[in-house]
């Protein structure tokens, strides 16, 4: 239990190392002990400006608090939106899973971004502006859908939206230069280069996999999704983003829930097995990223095969 909500308590670690007068993005040692190298918080300057309240709060207490609200927002996303519920993902598929118990915040960032299109679609202009301005400090999981949002705006003319990402991305990402001092950027960049060290180099369409998803990915598109930019976007995103986690996936989840909404369950559960078949084998490369890649073709799986229909006798 020692990794429950680890990585939500690490960011608070930092938040609580700069209020208290140091480099965020550099190394710091937290009051438990736990020691994080340079580069550890990569979150853009404005996220200090937006999570500093929570400093004061216990960091389990808070953590609870904010994957409870990530989930809730999807849930309510996913009744709203498709009218039916999401939470089976959320026990089934396993990158849900990753990501909520080691305090995450990639499905905070994909709420935000699923809200901001969702009152895209509904002609609430201001508020799609204002989450995708909040959407898009976490760029890895959401920059292509949000400018594929901006784009859509700028090509309809919805000036309010563009208006009003434009006015909250001035205000945070100068009101961190006003209370930080301008140096923040550049201890930003800092970080960012001692982070890059230790991210992986292999989006997940790169071998030994990658082929599979792209091809499941294609089809996917073109049977059910071709009237939908943004959730290409997204998909797209997903799949070109480096990485060795499960978590980040999980932006799949809504594609494949928009385009297939009578999606069946069973295909999710493989992501659980899959693992515990891997971990058997020597960890290298490309056993890790066989192990995501193949995690991720469950959720594609879900959106590609038939529902299992049970018949009483």
């Amino acid at each position: 239990m020692n990794n429950l909500l680890g990585d939500w308590h690490s960011l608070m670690g930092a938040v609580q190392h700069w209020l208290a007068g140091g480099d965020p993005y550099g190394a710091f040692v937290m009051a438990d002990g736990s020691a994080y190298e340079a580069g550890w918080f990569a979150y853009p300057p404005p996220v200090l400006l937006l999570v500093w309240p929570l400093a004061f709060v216990p960091s389990l207490l808070s953590g609870i608090l904010l994957q409870l609200l990530a989930v809730a927002g999807f849930e309510y996303w996913s009744r709203y939106v498709l009218g039916h519920m999401s939470l089976p993902w959320f026990v089934l598929w396993l990158p849900f899973v990753q990501g909520l118990l080691i305090g995450q915040t990639t499905l905070l960032a994909l709420v935000l971004l699923l809200w901001g299109a969702t009152f895209y679609q509904h002609g609430r202009d201001r508020l799609a502006g204002l989450l995708l301005a909040c959407a898009i400090l976490k760029p890895q999981v959401v920059v292509l859908p949000a400018l594929c949002l901006l784009a859509m705006a700028l090509y309809d003319h919805r000036w309010y939206v563009l208006g009003t990402f434009a006015f909250i991305t001035i205000i945070l990402w100068s009101g961190i230069a006003f209370v930080a001092g301008p140096q923040i950027y550049s201890a930003w960049f800092n970080g960012l280069s001692a982070y890059r060290a230790a991210l992986p180099d292999r989006p997940l369409l790169f071998p030994p996999a990658g082929w599979l998803l792209g091809g499941m990915a294609c089809f996917l598109w073109y049977r059910y999704g071709r009237g939908d930019p943004v959730g290409l976007a997204l998909l797209v995103n997903t799949l070109i983003y480096p990485m060795s986690v499960i978590y980040i996936a999980i932006g799949v989840a809504p594609v494949v829930m928009r385009w297939r909404p009578q999606t069946p369950w069973y295909p999710l559960a493989l992501s659980w097995f899959i693992p515990l078949f891997f971990f058997q084998l020597p960890r290298t490369a490309e056993t890790i990223a066989a192990t995501t890649q193949l995690v991720v073709a469950t959720a594609l799986l879900a959106a590609l095969l038939p529902p299992l229909r049970w018949r009483l006798r």
